[in-house]
């Protein structure tokens, strides 16, 4: 959980956990990529670390020639969750479920799948 603190010039300042993706979102995360998984959408997921040596959960698709289809990360500076494509340009910033929600929206257009009734 982020805390916010108060400086003397009365700004707030956000100060991150060292933990930037905690044990909920984690199994939110890996929960999402089983999903993914499931619907055939992709082939695994996994947990790496950026050039920060902060968390990064990676979703592949394919088989032996596999792809990386998207990064999820938390962004220290914005205090938000990111998702990347394979080049590293951001798809979508938000809440993490507003970042699931718009990368199944994604994973079922590339796959051909009807877009979910609203």
């Amino acid at each position: 959980m982020t805390t916010r603190e108060k400086t003397e010039n009365t700004e707030t300042v956000i100060v991150l956990p060292d933990n930037l993706i905690g044990l909920e979102d984690q199994e939110s995360l890996e929960s999402f990529g089983g999903h993914q998984i499931s619907h055939g959408r992709a082939t695994r997921f996994h947990w790496d670390e950026d050039e920060n040596e902060d968390p990064v959960f990676e979703i592949y698709r394919g088989g032996k020639n596999e792809e990386l289809v998207t990064r999820i990360h938390r962004n220290r500076e914005d205090d938000e969750f990111e998702a990347l494509d394979p080049e590293g340009k951001t798809l979508v910033k938000g809440s993490l479920d507003h970042v699931m929600a718009v990368l199944e929206k994604k994973f079922r257009k590339l796959h051909n799948e009807p877009p979910l009734p609203a």
